[in-house]
């Protein structure tokens, strides 16, 4: 038995990736081997493997998605403190901690392909996996965080796969500090504060790269005159807000240090760490980040209010508001990885990953409405009822359906999904099934999917306007204003395998579905609730077809945030009140001690 498993990792050049694959294909091929053998490669962009009958790497690891999300947190913990992760540097920050969502997500492909090692070896006697060093000794370090300790495994470390890892190492390694060098950052050089009364706390928020003036109006306003306020937005502001300054960034100069380190060389644990940190397109903005934040610290921060921990400013905030004992709390719109208190739009949002994040003391708070989605439809006042058929020029009498892609890491799994969908839609006559692909997503899986489903005419493909010069194929329609709320209200039924668009569907009134053939469990609590509809085999996706969208209780839309009559919630209000407490905690501590 000769396997395939890929996992997700660092970008391999050319040459070099074209020699790694030939070398990967080589033993694949080999037929001299005693052992069953797992041939354990790393990610190609182009991911040639994934239509090879062999390739295992869209297997089910039985295991939910919420749990691998906070396992990962869990094993960056424990890699800060079994190896050496913080070496490398920048203005005096370790880039662990800055890069911790990048790194983060780097460990989930680690152990989704540890788990998948245990279940593939579960009922063998001996199998032997052929790798490069590096990747041996990470996934060795993953295996004795969940404390799996096989005898049925020999590890095989390839001279030439080794070779091949380590010289893309250290040319990407020079390529990415070269273009942190000389790219310029595409962040606003200035951020925004409003001051009213020294006597009342200063909040600290940053705005969205996307339309932060409908974030203004839809969040920040509702702070009222109860706060001083400073803002940082991602993008740049249209106009500057009533009653703020503008002030500038000050900016200085630094470089990286750590980067030759013995121990971050090539073929240990610390070196796959390395890599992730170093190589990696969003260097351009680290220098800017980073004086963003100290620029900003300038000013006294009693309040800071995160949204999201994913990208080096706002992680960055959080970690020095943290240092200076200011309040962190975490109104939960994506990812947080540490809070003193945290504000969700319901309990759909109270997951695993966020109890890591609030540690023990942390207080939750359901505010009964998504700001998130309240966001994301500012604007969209009426539906449009054949958006998508005049948009596409598709035939009033199909019934059209609007598939959201997502560029999700687990590659295999979207192809195998996406596949599914259309070889099914394909052999309907009344049936068009649109495809929308994410703004990260250049198309690639949803395009060998569309290939091996042999190009169905009742399939439709659009890309994202923001990936247009690096679309794959001129099959993908792209539009310079496509209106999703209106694809999405517009179509006869929503699905989406693992995009948060599902509650813009919900909120809109769609029928909708889950397509789920690997038990993820991504929005299962809709699936449990009737809100929306389970997709993971024909039969399933013949009943959504064929039925009327579910009839959505009080109770589920609540869980999820979704009620409008849920609109009470006093932002200001509870800021106070809970930056109140955690200072009397605060100061009670400084007392006992």
């Amino acid at each position: 038995m000769n396997k395939i498993l890929s996992f997700d990792s660092t970008f391999m050049v050319n040459p070099f990736r074209k020699v790694y694959m030939l070398i990967v294909k080589k033993l694949l091929n080999n037929k001299e081997s005693i052992h069953d053998q797992l041939v354990l490669y790393r990610l190609d962009q182009e991911n040639i493997l994934i239509r090879d009958p062999r390739n295992i790497s869209g297997m089910a690891t039985g295991l939910h998605q919420q749990h691998i999300d906070a396992m990962s947190i869990k094993f960056y913990k424990y890699l800060e403190n079994s190896i050496n992760c913080n070496s490398l540097s920048i203005k005096n920050q370790d880039l662990y901690k800055l890069y911790t969502r990048q790194v983060k997500l780097k460990l989930a492909g680690i152990l989704k392909c540890a788990y998948r090692i245990r279940n593939l070896t579960l009922d063998l006697k001996e199998i032997e996996i052929v790798t490069d060093t590096q990747t041996i000794s990470i996934l060795k370090e993953a295996f004795l965080f969940l404390e799996y300790k096989p005898d049925n495994i020999v590890w095989k470390s390839n001279s030439q796969l080794t070779a091949c890892v380590t010289i893309n190492s250290l040319v990407m390694r020079f390529a990415a500090i070269i273009k942190m060098l000389i790219s310029p950052s595409i962040l606003p050089k200035e951020y925004y504060l409003k001051h009213l009364d020294s006597d009342i706390p200063t909040v600290l928020i940053s705005m969205p790269r996307r339309r932060p003036e409908d974030f203004f109006t839809t969040y920040v306003e509702e702070l009222g005159e109860k706060f001083n306020i400073v803002l940082y937005s991602h993008g740049s502001l249209k106009y500057v807000p009533k009653d703020y300054k503008i002030l500038k960034v000050k900016r200085s100069s630094g470089i990286l240090r750590g980067v030759f380190s013995t121990k971050n060389f090539c073929r240990t644990a610390e070196s796959y760490i390395t890599d992730i940190l170093l190589i990696f397109s969003g260097h351009a903005n680290l220098n800017t980040s980073i004086d963003v934040v100290n620029s900003i610290y300038t000013n006294k921060i009693d309040i800071l209010i995160n949204r999201q921990q994913t990208n080096v400013v706002d992680n960055f905030l959080a970690l020095v508001a943290k240092k200076r004992g200011a309040f962190i709390i975490g109104d939960i719109f994506e990812e947080i990885f540490y809070c003193d208190s945290a504000i969700c739009s319901s309990k759909s949002q109270h997951t695993e990953s966020l109890n890591l994040a609030l540690g023990q003391t942390g207080k939750v708070t359901y505010k009964g409405t998504s700001s998130l989605i309240k966001y994301r439809l500012k604007n969209f006042t009426h539906k449009q009822e054949r958006y998508l058929h005049n948009l596409l020029g598709i035939d009033k009498k199909f019934k059209v359906i609007f598939y959201a892609s997502d560029p999700v890491k687990e590659e295999n799994q979207r192809y195998i999904t996406e596949k599914f969908l259309m070889g099914y839609f394909s052999s309907l006559k009344d049936v068009v099934l649109v495809i929308k692909t994410h703004t990260q997503d250049d198309g690639k899986v949803t395009n060998y999917a569309f290939l091996d489903s042999f190009c169905p005419s009742n399939i439709i493909l659009i890309g994202d306007e923001r990936q247009k010069n690096k679309i794959v194929s001129n099959r993908f329609k792209i539009f310079e204003s496509f209106d999703f709320n209106a694809a999405v209200s517009s179509s006869d039924g929503f699905l989406t395998a693992s995009s948060s668009s599902i509650l813009q569907a919900l909120f809109l009134g769609v029928k909708s579905g889950i397509v789920d053939k690997f038990k993820n469990g991504n929005y299962d609590f809709l699936v449990n609730y009737k809100a929306t509809m389970l997709i993971n085999d024909e039969e399933s996706l013949q009943y959504f077809l064929e039925n009327k969208k579910l009839e959505i209780s009080d109770e589920a839309l609540s869980y999820c945030g979704l009620n409008e009559e849920s609109t009470n919630f006093d932002l200001g209000k509870h800021l106070l009140s809970s930056f109140n407490e955690f200072q009397k905690i605060k100061n009670n501590r400084m007392t006992d001690h």
